[in-house]
């Protein structure tokens, strides 16, 4: 797999900076950009624990995200629009297709009535459901196969661009102090004791900024439950996927860490082996193979003494960073 993919970015690819002027607030912050050009897309993870019981997902917003994914549930207009199974809607249509062509040939009179059109009609949605059906049994099926069907990342698109995106985009560089990136698909997951945003960035996204560093999403808590987060710890964790497409088949080198914090004095930058071990200091990489949502999983392994994670100083005084370069594979 090392001959695969480029050497593993130098220098910390994710940070994480409490803001100055709100101390509620933590932005999420891409950064080495200029490395991260180089691969075809790129996907980050980021994922927030709290460890005391007395703080639920309610206490924490991930924005823009939730905010787009609360106006797409209300059938508001969002900066992103669902993303549609076209392995179901195929199906749909050949089942279709299938009850049309036998109307044409065994009752070519009534290829156009009203009950050949409401028997290809109702062919069409059993054909979606019917694909749904098999796609779960798959999915279920190879969960723990090297080679497996993968559940369905993301569920939302970024919409186009239109003439006033600019405008928003400058808007938004102002307000965050740092030019801003937006995903090309994205997912937000709100579970009730934690929040989930999945992102996967296009390379043309990537190139077409200037700058090394981008803010990519904000952490807001509420100021009544923040002693509460700060002084009993959470888990911050990210996964960060590197890949490049060749025929049709993406290469993946999947970086997992975290940053433990658990106490208001001490944190720790990490990452679990295989096993389940808590190995401080380390990143857990894994190599994939994916051709559209069937992944093959090659190997993994652990990186001592490295990190992917950064963050200010004021929010976790003991997180380090060391540096080293490695191949993996």
């Amino acid at each position: 797999m090392a001959s695969f993919l480029p050497p593993l970015p130098q220098g910390t690819l994710i940070r994480v900076v409490r803001s100055q002027a709100m101390p509620t607030i933590y932005d999420v912050e891409m950064e080495g950009i200029d490395q991260l050009k180089q691969y075809d897309r790129v996907e980050c993870h980021t994922v927030l624990y709290p460890y005391s019981r007395r703080v639920t997902a309610e206490d924490i917003s991930f924005y823009p995200f939730e905010e787009y994914v609360s106006d797409l549930a209300s059938h508001q207009r969002s900066a992103y629009a669902e993303i549609h199974s076209p392995s179901a809607e195929a199906c749909g249509l050949l089942l279709g297709g299938i009850i049309a062509l036998v109307f044409a040939i065994v009752k070519p009179d009534e290829f156009l009535s009203i009950e050949s059109l409401v028997s290809i009609l109702a062919a069409y949605a059993i054909g979606k459901e019917f694909w749904d059906d098999i796609e779960r049994a798959l999915v279920d099926l190879s969960r723990n196969w090297r080679l497996r069907l993968a559940d369905a990342i993301y569920r939302y698109r970024l919409e186009k661009d239109t003439t006033l995106s600019a405008y928003f985009f400058l808007a938004k560089q102002r307000r965050y102090g740092r030019v801003p990136l937006l995903p090309d698909k994205m997912d937000f997951v709100k579970q009730s004791n934690s929040q989930t945003l999945r992102m996967c960035f296009a390379q043309r996204d990537l190139v077409a900024l200037a700058d090394v560093t981008a803010h990519v999403h904000s952490i807001h808590i509420d100021p009544a439950m923040l002693p509460e987060l700060e002084g009993t710890g959470f888990m911050f964790g990210v996964k960060v996927s590197l890949g490049r497409t060749r025929w049709g088949i993406t290469r993946n080198l999947e970086l997992f860490q975290c940053i433990d914090r658990s106490s208001p004095d001490q944190a720790s930058i990490g990452c679990l082996d295989g096993q389940g071990n808590w190995v401080e200091g380390a990143l857990f990489y894994r190599n994939t193979l994916t051709c559209g949502r069937v992944k093959y999983y090659a190997n993994q392994g652990l990186i001592p003494e490295r990190t992917i994670l950064g963050t200010s100083a004021c929010l976790f005084p003991c997180a380090a960073e060391p540096r080293t370069e490695v191949h993996c594979g």
